[in-house]
């Protein structure tokens, strides 16, 4: 754990002296993956004391959300990373893994302003943050300027599939159909809670 905040604070504070360490750094696969699981929770976990705690959305729902956008940024971050090696024939996947998960560490960050509804736009700084990490991270390895224009919009364009397919997801009415079976204990054990 201390590894990765002493990475998370070194990518945000000192991009380019990060990227030129990290590639010449040996990091294992299994370190970038715990990385992104452990970052990618900050939202969801934020998103439910939000949610369901300070809105007042059944729990049912709020459950739903978070887990579908724990499970769409990790997704998100293999596919950007897969389509950077098919783009960029001279990086190979695990750097690939390592630029898209280290950059993403402003959105994930920035999902801490979360928990208060009248801050939330600010958590689009987290995307501005990435992209200039992005940028920062292929100039460093001396990629094209087409292939860093192309890759940022990718990004984006992923992004915000990303949210558009967890917000789908979440409103699907057949889905909601489905959890209005378990809504009610659901429901009943929240409620529990808040008399605790």
């Amino acid at each position: 754990m201390k590894e990765v905040l002493k990475i998370a604070l070194s990518v945000v504070l000192h991009p380019e002296k990060f990227w030129i360490e990290i590639y010449s750094r040996k990091i294992s696969y299994k370190f970038v993956a715990k990385y992104v699981f452990l970052l990618a929770l900050i939202g969801p976990v934020l998103s439910i004391i939000s949610m369901h705690f300070i809105e007042r959305i059944p729990l049912n729902k709020t459950i739903l959300y978070s887990v579908t956008t724990y499970f769409m940024d990790i997704i998100s971050v293999y596919i950007y990373a897969y389509f950077v090696i098919k783009s960029n024939k001279k990086l190979d996947f695990n750097t690939a893994l390592k630029i898209t998960a280290f950059a993403s560490t402003p959105i994930w960050l920035s999902d801490i302003v979360d928990i208060y509804q009248l801050l939330r736009p600010l958590s689009s700084l987290g995307l501005l943050y990435s992209l200039y990490l992005l940028y920062t991270a292929f100039k460093v390895k001396n990629a094209k300027k087409d292939f860093i224009l192309f890759a940022l919009i990718i990004f984006i364009l992923l992004y915000t599939l990303n949210s558009l397919i967890a917000e789908s997801i979440v409103q699907n009415p057949f889905i909601e159909k489905y959890l209005s079976h378990f809504g009610l204990n659901l429901q009943t054990v929240s409620n529990n809670i808040y008399y605790l």
